[in-house]
């Protein structure tokens, strides 16, 4: 009996760690503003990749929930003090048709994540962090949720994710040569896919 009320001990404490909220010292919290019309290019930029990888189902959209007519919606975006690196807020639109069973009550739902990205003269490069948030029937409430998680429990102990996504810190944390890595990763394949298509594989297509 001891040890099984040790175990539930031990799983609840796991489970409080997970949901446990890091606040960002109000000495490190990021407060860079852009101009209204920067920011509305920039989000019509972010939506054009992203309606890129909708369309060739990559990461968060390999999913069968989603299609070519998902609607994308750019919720916040948060900005490095050099405005050269982002942070996404992203939300989608979707039927409840779409859903594995769908509500009846409800004509629409909605996902949410967050992709990072880093601007390059009239281009965005973008990368998804993750995690996903999903089944929400109400877009305002989901994005209440997604500014909580990434404002207050993203940061964790690790380094690799270090700080909250308003932290001034974070631009310069481990995630971010992950993002470098997958940049060149990708570059290497399209080029691959350019000078030698025959060596190349793409699954679906």
């Amino acid at each position: 009996m001891q040890k099984l009320l040790y175990i539930l001990f031990v799983f609840y404490c796991s489970c409080e760690n997970v949901n446990q909220k890091m606040h960002t010292p109000v000495k490190f919290l990021n407060h860079t503003i852009v101009k209204n019309n920067d920011y509305a290019k920039d989000s019509v930029l972010f939506i054009k990749q992203l309606k890129y990888k909708l369309i060739n189902r990559e990461g968060f959209f390999n999913n069968t929930a989603y299609f070519d007519s998902t609607q994308l919606i750019v919720d916040s975006i948060i900005y490095s003090p050099d405005i050269k690196k982002m942070a996404v807020l992203v939300i989608t639109k979707n039927p409840t048709l779409r859903q594995v069973m769908p509500n009846k009550m409800h004509k629409w739902y909605y996902d949410g994540t967050c992709y990072l990205g880093i601007k390059k003269d009239d281009t965005v490069n973008v990368n998804w962090i993750g995690p996903s948030f999903t089944n929400s029937y109400d877009r305002y409430e989901l994005s209440v949720i997604l500014r909580d998680y990434y404002f207050t429990k993203f940061a964790t102990k690790d380094s690799f994710y270090a700080y909250n996504i308003n932290d001034i810190r974070f631009w310069d944390c481990a995630i971010w040569r992950k993002f470098d890595v997958e940049e060149t990763r990708k570059k290497s394949f399209e080029e691959e896919k350019r000078n030698h298509p025959e060596n190349v594989y793409e699954p679906g297509k």
